[in-house]
């Protein structure tokens, strides 16, 4: 991880997006006490060493918010989150690993992990198929962000849209924007984004080379793993 990408992510997220938005910079509350800012993205020790540089945007956080802390994502302990050495690795963390081998899959050394029948599994079940070195160099490679930053708290039901929803949009876009241009990925792969308009969409075309929109990576069949490779991923970047 560079040392200054980190420093500049801080500096948005923290210094200048804690001013515009008023929550507090050590424990991330609004002056409500109802929402929190969930915390710093993922950036791979290794994002930036490869061609493509691949930029991940999900909605919002899920499970992975620190609330028994009732604080947010350090740039570590996302990581903790992000990188399983245990390799148990839930459904969406599933598809986004797949999607970005699909995307390096030219390069070495992930050339030689790609394997054409991943196109007939879940996500889990390919990404089952890899060792846990693997499945870390893969991480490493790239960066995962948010577009939504905060999260209610204490809140116990995760799933539905409740936290899909903006505050303020205009300051909100626009520090996610100044965060993709410190990032300067060649691919931004955005995982389905419902409150996404068409007008804030064309604004991060014209900020990065190569825009996909994929589904989010537990759709399909979730109970047996998430997304299908073929019909989720592949037939959404090929």
């Amino acid at each position: 991880m560079s040392i200054e990408l980190k420093k500049d992510i801080h500096k948005i997220l923290i210094e200048d997006f804690s001013k515009a938005m008023g929550f507090n910079g050590e424990t991330g509350l609004l002056p409500n006490g109802k929402r929190r800012f969930s915390g710093m993205p993922f950036i791979g020790n290794d994002y930036g060493k490869f061609s493509p540089k691949i930029l991940i945007v999900g909605s919002d956080i899920g499970c992975d918010e620190r609330r028994n802390d009732n604080t947010y994502h350090n740039f570590d302990t996302k990581r903790e989150n992000c990188v399983n050495m245990a390799g148990k690795y839930y459904a969406h963390l599933a598809g986004t690993y797949m999607t970005a081998l699909y995307l390096l899959k030219e390069v070495a050394p992930f050339n030689s992990m790609w394997q054409e029948n991943f196109s007939d599994k879940t996500a889990t079940l390919a990404l089952k198929t890899l060792n846990t070195e693997q499945i870390r160099q893969i991480a490493n490679a790239i960066a995962l962000t948010n577009l939504h930053k905060f999260v209610t708290k204490d809140r116990d039901d995760r799933s539905g849209d409740k936290d899909r929803k903006w505050i303020d949009h205009d300051k909100e876009f626009a520090t996610f924007i100044e965060e993709v241009k410190c990032f300067a990925p060649d691919i931004v792969v955005i995982q389905r984004i419902g409150l996404l308009s068409e007008k804030d969409l064309a604004q991060i075309q014209q900020t990065v080379e190569r825009v996909y929109t994929l589904p989010h990576p537990s759709s399909g069949a979730r109970e047996r793993g998430g997304c299908n490779v073929q019909k989720y991923i592949i037939e959404y970047l090929k």
